[in-house]
C-alpha cells in the first residue's frame, strides 16, 4: 500500500507531513512525497520518495525584488504577482497531480494543496485526508486570526472563518470545477468550497498542533468529533552521529557562557547584513554566544567576534533549541513547535500571515515578550536586544516554557495521528 503525502510551499509547509510519512512507514506503507521542485531536498534529506509537480509557490520570496517588498510587509503586490505567475504553471501543475497520484492508496494533504489533491482522490475513489496546521476550523469561540483579532459575539467569530473560506473559494472555484470537469467529477456547489464538503461528509480532518495553540488554549465545544488533533507532530529525533561537526565543536566551546538563536527558517532575509549586524549587537550587549542560521555566506562577522558566533545553512532544532538561553526566530508554525518542545523562550520576528498570531500566542502563554515585526527588527536592534535580554533573565517564561515542554512530550502527536487515519481508512 502506497500513501503520497502532498503539499506544495516552503519547508513549514511540508516538515509536518514528512513526519506522518515516517509514521506511515513504521506500520508497513510505502510512502512518497509530491510537491514542487523546490523542495525535493527536503525528501532527499529524509530518504523519501519525491515526485515533482510545475510551479514554484514560494520562489519570488528568494528574489531580491520581492524579499525587499516583504521586507517593507509590502504582502498584496507579492500576492498579486504571485498569482500572476501560478497563471503560466497552474493548468501543468493539475495534470501533475494527476499523474504522480496514480499509483497510490491514499492521499494525505497539507492545506495549500487542498482542492487539488481532493479532486484527484475523489477520481481514484481513495481516501483523503487533510492536515490543519492551526486552529483555523470554524468555531463561534474565537475569531479567525487571519481576519480579526478582537474576540467577539459568537455569530461574528463563526463568520470570520465562513467569510474567509468564501473569498478563497471565489478566487479558486472557477479553475477547480473546470479541473472536476476534466476529471468527469461533478462540480461542487458548496459556498466555501472544501470545507463545506469536509462538513457535510464529516470527513477526518486532522490537526497537526496541541491545544496550547488553540487562542483559549481549550477545545471549542462546536469543534466536532472528526477535527481529530492531540499534539504537534515532529520528524524522528536527529542522530547524534549526523549533527555537523562544526556544532558540536561550537557548543562544547560556549561552556558556561548563554547561547542565543537567530534564524528566519526558509524566509529570506532581503538585507543579510543587518541581521547579521543585528546578532553583532546581542553578542555584544549581552555578552553571549549565537548561532545564526540562514543560507547566506557574503556576510561579514564584527572584528573580535570571530569565535562568538556560527553561521550555518541548516540546524537540527532537536538537537540546538534545548541548549540555547533564547530563541529568535520568525514564528512560523512549526519552528514555533520545536521551540515549545525544547522548554526555552523566544523572542519573536514575525514576517507574514499566520506568524502574527503565533507571536501572540507565544506571547500570551508567558514564553515570550511582545514580538518586534522583522520589517523594524534591523532598524530597531536595540529594541530586539531588549527583548532577548528580557526573555534571558525571565525566570518566569523559563518556568512556564518548560512547564509547556513537559505537557507536549506527554504525547507523540504524529503515533496519535498517524492510527487514528488508519483507524478510519483501514487497509482494503
Amino acid at each position: 500500500m502506497k500513501c503520497a503525502f502532498c503539499n506544495v510551499g516552503s519547508r513549514g509547509d511540508l516538515q509536518p507531513l514528512v513526519a506522518l510519512a515516517f509514521g506511515f512507514r513504521s506500520k508497513g506503507w510505502d510512502v512518497l512525497l509530491i510537491s514542487e521542485e523546490r523542495s525535493r531536498g527536503i525528501a532527499e534529506e529524509f530518504g523519501l520518495e519525491f515526485r515533482a509537480v510545475a510551479g514554484d509557490s514560494v520562489g519570488i520570496i528568494f528574489e531580491e525584488e520581492y524579499a525587499e517588498m516583504l521586507a517593507k510587509g509590502k504582502l498584496m503586490a507579492m500576492m498579486k504577482e504571485t498569482e500572476r505567475r501560478k497563471k503560466t504553471w497552474y493548468d501543468q501543475a493539475l495534470n501533475d497531480w494527476v499523474e504522480t497520484t496514480k499509483d497510490v492508496q491514499m492521499i494525505v494533504s497539507g492545506p495549500l494543496s487542498f482542492h487539488e489533491t481532493y479532486c484527484v482522490a475523489e477520481k481514484l475513489g481513495i481516501p483523503w485526508v487533510p492536515v490543519m496546521y492551526g486552529p483555523l476550523f470554524p468555531t463561534s469561540e474565537f475569531p479567525n486570526p487571519f481576519v480579526m483579532e478582537s474576540n467577539w459575539f459568537g455569530w461574528l467569530n463563526l463568520l470570520s472563518y465562513n467569510f474567509l473560506y468564501w473569498a478563497l473559494w471565489m478566487q479558486q472555484g472557477s479553475d477547480i470545477n473546470a479541473f472536476r470537469t476534466r476529471l468527469g467529477l461533478d462540480p461542487m456547489t458548496g459556498r466555501r468550497g472544501l470545507m463545506s464538503v469536509i462538513e457535510e461528509k464529516e470527513l477526518l480532518l486532522v490537526g497537526a498542533f496541541h491545544e496550547i495553540f488553540i487562542p483559549t488554549q481549550r477545545i471549542p465545544a462546536d469543534w466536532p468529533s472528526n477535527f481529530f488533533f492531540r499534539n504537534f507532530v515532529f520528524v524522528p529525533r536527529t542522530p547524534e552521529g549526523s549533527v555537523d561537526t562544526k556544532l558540536k565543536e561550537f557548543l562544547k566551546n560556549c561552556g558556561e557562557v548563554p547561547l542565543v538563536y537567530l534564524g528566519l527558517g526558509s524566509m529570506p532575509a532581503p538585507r543579510p547584513q543587518e541581521l547579521m549586524d543585528l546578532a553583532n549587537n546581542i553578542i555584544r550587549t549581552l555578552k553571549v554566544k549565537a548561532i545564526v542560521c540562514a543560507g547566506w555566506t557574503d556576510v561579514s562577522i564584527s572584528d573580535g567576534l570571530e569565535n562568538e558566533i556560527l553561521v550555518v545553512k541548516s540546524v537540527p532544532h532537536d538537537v540546538l533549541f534545548p541548549k540555547c538561553k533564547v530563541i529568535l526566530h520568525h514564528a512560523g508554525a512549526g519552528t514555533c513547535a520545536a521551540a515549545l518542545r525544547s522548554g526555552v523562550p523566544s523572542v519573536c520576528l514575525p514576517v507574514m500571515l499566520d506568524q502574527f498570531y503565533n507571536s501572540k500566542q507565544l506571547m500570551r502563554l508567558g514564553v515570550a515578550p511582545s514580538a518586534v515585526p522583522f520589517q523594524r527588527a534591523t532598524s530597531s536592534q536595540e529594541e530586539v536586544v531588549e527583548a532577548v535580554k528580557l526573555a534571558m533573565n525571565s525566570d518566569e517564561m523559563t518556568q512556564k516554557a518548560q512547564e509547556i515542554a513537559k505537557r507536549i512530550e506527554e504525547t507523540d502527536g504524529t503515533s496519535l495521528c498517524v492510527e487514528k487515519i488508519l483507524q478510519t481508512y483501514p487497509k482494503p
